[in-house]
C-alpha cells in the first residue's frame, strides 16, 4: 500500500502522525512524507525606494531559508521514527499551494491512501474557503484519512486499542470501506461498532399519502420493519466476515438520515474513527461542497474520519 501523509508544525498534523503510526500497514508498503511550504508572493515597491525594499526581498528571502530548513529537520525526524517501524519511507519538502502539491503527489506516486490533519474551519468560513482537508476530499482519487483532535492513545503506550465506527449500507462502497479497514491493522484491543442505518423512504410515503391508495402509516412501518429485518441480516453477515480479526465487535441500527445517524452513534460510543464509504460526488455538487453523506461527516464529525474511495492495491496480505 502507498500512504502519503501530510505534514506540517501544526498540532493537527502531529495528531495525523500519531494516527499513521498506530497502525500497521500491510508488507511492504511505502510511506511518502510530504512537507508543504506555501508560496508567498513577492514583495514588491515603488521605483522611488529600492534599496529599502531589495532589503526587505532579502530578509524574507533568509526567512524562507531558515522556514525551509526546519521543514526539512521535522520531515528527517518523522522519517526516522516510521523507518524505526520497519517501513521504506520517502521525505519530501516543496514550495506551493498545500492542496494541489498533495493532489500532485497522489497521481505521481500512485496513492492508496492520504493521511492528513484537519484545520477545523467553521460556520461561513469554512463554508466559503474550504480547507486543505476538504479540497483533497472532494478531488483526490483515493481513499482519505482526516485526522481531528489529539487522539486518546498513540503507537506506544495505549492498552485499550482505538474505537472505530463502521458505517455499512450494503453497497459496494461499504464493502470496501470494510476492506480497506480490515488492511490497517488495528491496534490490539480495539473495538469495533458496525452501523447501519435504515433509512424512511421519504418520498414514496408521501406519494402513498396523497395519492390515497394505500395507507401511509401501515406503509411506513412495512418499510421499517423490511429494514429492520434486511439490516439485521447485513450486520450479521458483516460480523462473519470479521471474524478473526482479533477486536471486539458491537452491531447497531438506527433509523434516519445516514450521516446524522453516523455522526450521533459515533458520539455516543466516543469513537476514535468513522470508517464510510464514498459515493464520489461530482459536478455542480461538488463545486458547491454539499457532497453527500461522507461529506457531511468528515465536515462535522469531531473524531478523525476514513473516507474509502477504493481498494487499494497490495491488501491482500
Amino acid at each position: 500500500m502507498n500512504v502519503l501523509l501530510a505534514v506540517d508544525q501544526s498540532r493537527n498534523s502531529s495528531a495525523a502522525t500519531k494516527f499513521v503510526e498506530a497502525l500497521r500497514l500491510p508488507a511492504r508498503s511505502k510511506l511518502y512524507l510530504l512537507y508543504v511550504e506555501e508560496t508567498q508572493a513577492e514583495l514588491e515597491g515603488p521605483d522611488h525606494f529600492p534599496r529599502m525594499f531589495g532589503q526587505l526581498r532579502e530578509e524574507l528571502s533568509n526567512m524562507r531559508q531558515k522556514t525551509m530548513a526546519k521543514a526539512r529537520q521535522l520531515v528527517n525526524r518523522r522519517a526516522a521514527s516510521f523507518r524505526e517501524r520497519g517501513l521504506e519511507v520517502h521525505p519530501e519538502v516543496v514550495e506551493g499551494m498545500p492542496a494541489p502539491q498533495i493532489l500532485t503527489a497522489v497521481e505521481q506516486r500512485q496513492i492508496d491512501l492520504v493521511a492528513l490533519g484537519s484545520k477545523g474551519l467553521s460556520g461561513m468560513k469554512r463554508f466559503l474557503l474550504g480547507s486543505v482537508s476538504e479540497w483533497v476530499l472532494h478531488d483526490v482519487s483515493c481513499s482519505v484519512l482526516i485526522v481531528r483532535g489529539w487522539p486518546r492513545w498513540d503507537a506506544a503506550t495505549s492498552s485499550r486499542g482505538m474505537h472505530v465506527l463502521l458505517a455499512m449500507d450494503g453497497s459496494p462502497d461499504s464493502w470496501n470501506a470494510l476492506a480497506f479497514l480490515k488492511t490497517l491493522h488495528l491496534p490490539s484491543s480495539s473495538r469495533l461498532t458496525i452501523l447501519h442505518v435504515v433509512e424512511k423512504p421519504t418520498a414514496l410515503i408521501t406519494l402513498a399519502w396523497v395519492s390515497g391508495h394505500m395507507d401511509a402509516t401501515k406503509f411506513a412501518a412495512d418499510c421499517s420493519r423490511t429494514g429492520q429485518q434486511a439490516g439485521a441480516q447485513l450486520l450479521e453477515n458483516t460480523r462473519c466476515d470479521l471474524m478473526g480479526e482479533g477486536f471486539e465487535v458491537e452491531t447497531k441500527i438506527t433509523e434516519g438520515h445516514a450521516a446524522d445517524e453516523i455522526l450521533k452513534a459515533a458520539h455516543d460510543v466516543r469513537a476514535d474513527l468513522i470508517v464510510v464509504g464514498s459515493k464520489g460526488v461530482t459536478g455542480l455538487r461538488r463545486l458547491m461542497m454539499l457532497g453527500g453523506v461522507s461529506h457531511k461527516v468528515v465536515r462535522h464529525a469531531q473524531c478523525s474520519v476514513l473516507v474509502v474511495r477504493k481498494p487499494a492495491k497490495g491488501t491482500t496480505e
